[in-house]
């Protein structure tokens, strides 16, 4: 865990990570489903696992109040 500036809090606080999977743009139905996995499968491929870091968004929550923040920025990110 990293201690970071929590804006609940006023104070530096210890947070820890979290990873949550992106909603899928595609539908429910078995059509929209195998088009996701053509498309996650072909982009993953030509990208060498790079492409799936799309399907992910980063929240750091506060240990101490539980504030839940979304921190989607460095490198992978882009």
């Amino acid at each position: 865990m990293a201690k970071q500036y929590c804006e609940k809090c006023g104070k530096e606080t210890e947070h820890k990570e979290w990873i949550q999977q992106k909603p899928s743009q595609y539908g429910k139905s078995r059509k929209e489903q195998l088009k996701a996995f053509l498309d996650g499968f072909f982009s993953g491929w030509g990208g060498h696992g790079l492409a799936s870091i799309d399907l992910v968004d980063r929240y750091v929550i506060c240990q101490a109040c539980g504030n839940k923040k979304l921190q989607n920025h460095g490198e992978q990110f882009k």
